[in-house]
């Protein structure tokens, strides 16, 4: 009788334009280390950084791929031009003056929520609208997907900034591109520009969670890998700023850890050290830091793996032995 193999879910969550290195080197790692290619997972949920790398990963883009693109990009001119228009360097800033909440309505029906208020949603509210143009950030998606949305499951989340509601691209009911799914979900406020689908505005879906991984435990899935750029993997003294501002997303992945497993379905956290931490310094939207943050986030990865539950990581190479990776494609151009 034929085996089936295992069904694994991968969490991308954000973190900027470090979080995207950071899903680069720790995915790369993952697979030399267990044989799991990524692009065999049967769900990808990305939100923020993470929404740009699971579309590329799900538009069969290897991880070898990426790890090459990225490394290139310091000596590649126009890579490194891309970069800086994602970080809002040279770029011609859009919309209206830099002032007043984006959404005021969107505060008032927080704040109505009195102790089930939840201080992102209250914050994308009150934080002014961008004014860094989204396009270029969904760029890639659109030339690899060309407009149309993956058969294997990708989910990209987002909030909306009429109702607070975190919408989950791919399997809510709401019809979008790839490309334009992305842009919502990295629409950091008070940075980029709130995308507009369908008459409502949206913003980024780290703006609800991190990672978002809880999304996955009606699912039935053998493991949850999950990638979580903003969070720490341990608490330092000798930090405690760095410490302060990556808490909120460490004790967010562990409660959504804690709803998985109750769900009966196994995890494996993959979240940086304070080497990565250093790595990407105060500003994780700095494009020079792509190359060092992805070093360390290979080597931060590697490293972790030989003291994660081997019963998890024997899922994966389980799955890597099961299941066929895909033909590749090459990275879309800059």
């Amino acid at each position: 009788m034929t085996r089936r193999a295992p069904r694994v879910g991968l969490v991308l969550g954000g973190g900027g334009i470090a979080g995207y290195s950071f899903h680069a080197g720790a995915l790369s790692a993952l697979e030399e280390s267990t044989g799991w290619d990524p692009r065999t997972a049967e769900i990808i949920v990305g939100t923020s950084a993470g929404s740009g790398i699971a579309a590329m990963v799900r538009g069969n883009v290897s991880c070898g791929e990426l790890l090459d693109r990225i490394m290139s990009v310091t000596t590649d001119p126009e890579g490194m031009a891309r970069l800086r228009q994602v970080s809002g360097r040279g770029q011609r800033l859009v919309g209206g003056a830099w002032f007043g909440p984006a959404s005021m309505s969107l505060v008032a029906r927080e704040l109505m929520r009195g102790l089930r208020i939840r201080p992102l949603t209250v914050l994308a509210g009150a934080l002014p609208a961008g004014r860094v143009d989204t396009m270029v950030v969904g760029e890639q998606a659109s030339a690899i997907h060309h407009g149309q949305w993956p058969e294997k499951a990708l989910w990209i989340t987002a909030v909306s900034l009429r109702t607070g509601r975190l919408f989950v691209f791919g399997r809510d009911a709401m019809e979008v591109s790839v490309a334009k799914a992305v842009e919502a979900s990295c629409a950091i406020p008070a940075f980029y520009q709130p995308v507009a689908i369908h008459g409502q505005r949206f913003v980024d879906g780290g703006m609800r969670s991190a990672t978002n991984a809880g999304l996955l435990a009606e699912m039935d899935l053998d493991l949850v890998v999950i990638l979580s750029p903003m969070s720490l993997d341990s608490v330092g003294f000798h930090s405690p700023l760095k410490s302060a501002i990556r808490m909120y997303p460490r004790i967010q992945v562990r409660s959504e850890i804690r709803t998985l497993e109750q769900a009966g379905i196994p995890t494996l956290l993959l979240e940086p050290d304070d080497a990565v931490s250093q790595a990407v310094g105060v500003n994780p939207m700095d494009p020079t830091k792509v190359v060092s943050v992805l070093v360390a986030s290979s080597s931060s990865a590697a490293e972790s793996l030989d003291h994660k539950d081997q019963i998890s990581l024997e899922v994966l190479r389980e799955a890597g032995r099961l299941l066929a990776s895909p033909d590749d494609v090459p990275y879309p151009g800059w």
